[in-house]
């Protein structure tokens, strides 16, 4: 497992999620749904999310640590 840091820019708005998963499309998908149960659909797709290895070999499960929204 790998903990990652995941970033959406929108306009106005920056998403972040800090999550451990088994790959960057995991990590993806795990933002994009988080985002979307807390701000209704703004999540937006896996695809427009950038993604930054921040730590490798970390214990699972795969799982959200953090997740927020501010403004730009």
């Amino acid at each position: 497992m790998t903990k990652y840091s995941c970033t959406l820019m929108g306009i106005g708005e920056i998403f972040y999620a800090t999550l451990i998963a088994e790959s960057d499309q995991q990590a993806r998908e795990m933002a994009v749904t988080e985002v979307n149960e807390k701000w209704f659909g703004s999540g937006g797709r896996p695809r427009n999310w950038s993604v930054a290895v921040l730590e490798a070999d970390v214990a699972g499960p795969a799982r959200i640590l953090d997740c927020g929204q501010r403004e730009a």
